[in-house]
């Protein structure tokens, strides 16, 4: 009995109706469809800049550290705003102040033996052709870190447009070589989807300065170099979705 159930079983299993479910061929797209990706970078020069330096002072109190520091701000500011007070200005000062420690060793603790007091400020130029003028005064009142120049765009939101139309116009042109090589004309769009790396921004030159530990002969004034900001790279990527039309007739 336990055979003939057997024998019913591989029958079912070898049935015409049975292989045809595992050998079906998969069904064309319908209507037939493309679907490319577009990218786009675009380089774009930039209109202002940001100088990045910093101040330190040590002080007997908090208060004589901090007054040490904010004095060498304000002759930065002061320095800064002779310039040009509409094109160059101390956008950002960030004043900190610090504990130093003395260790007191086994049978006595730790102890306050003075205060750090460092600030950091950042100088934002609206016109790049006051930039080397910048940068001179701001070496000149000799801050003991001079840390970098940033490049960067106003406006931002040109910059995104710019390299999206860029992208997508890419995708298109992809789509439109890819349908009409296959013989076939574009059809109707039928997705637009934005991609996940978009809109990175990068300075293209950053200026990196060192004025700690001046000499004597150093402490005369510094001519600034020559910098040439590099343009600023925005990308942007989409993915499209087209029908694949009808079929370009032979001429």
């Amino acid at each position: 009995m336990r055979t003939f159930f057997a024998l019913i079983s591989l029958v079912v299993l070898a049935s015409p109706s049975a292989m045809a479910q595992v050998i079906a061929p998969l069904r064309p797209y319908d209507p037939a469809v493309v679907r490319v990706a577009g990218r786009a970078e675009v380089y774009l020069p930039p209109d202002q800049a940001r100088v990045h330096l910093s101040f330190y002072a040590p002080g007997r109190t908090a208060g004589e550290a901090t007054n040490a520091v904010s004095e060498r701000t304000r002759a930065l500011d002061a320095a800064i705003r002779a310039i040009d007070p509409q094109n160059v200005s101390v956008e950002r000062t960030d004043v900190s102040v610090t504990p130093v420690m003395r260790e007191g060793g086994d049978r006595r603790p730790d102890r306050i033996n003075g205060y750090e007091a460092s600030a950091g400020v950042t100088i934002l130029v609206r016109d790049l052709a006051r930039l080397s003028q910048a940068v001179e005064v701001a070496v000149n009142v000799q801050p003991d870190t001079f840390n970098d120049v940033e490049f960067s765009l106003r406006d931002t939101a040109r910059a995104r447009r710019a390299a999206r139309e860029a992208a997508i116009t890419d995708a298109v042109d992809k789509a439109r070589v890819y349908s009409e090589g296959a013989g076939h004309r574009l059809g109707r769009l039928l997705l637009v989807e934005e991609g996940a790396n978009n809109m990175i921004a990068q300075s293209g030159n950053r200026a990196v300065f060192a004025a700690r530990n001046m000499s004597a002969a150093q402490e005369q004034t510094i001519l600034a170099p020559s910098i040439a900001p590099e343009p600023l790279l925005y990308t942007a990527e989409v993915s499209v979705v087209f029908e694949v039309g009808a079929t370009i007739s032979a001429r």
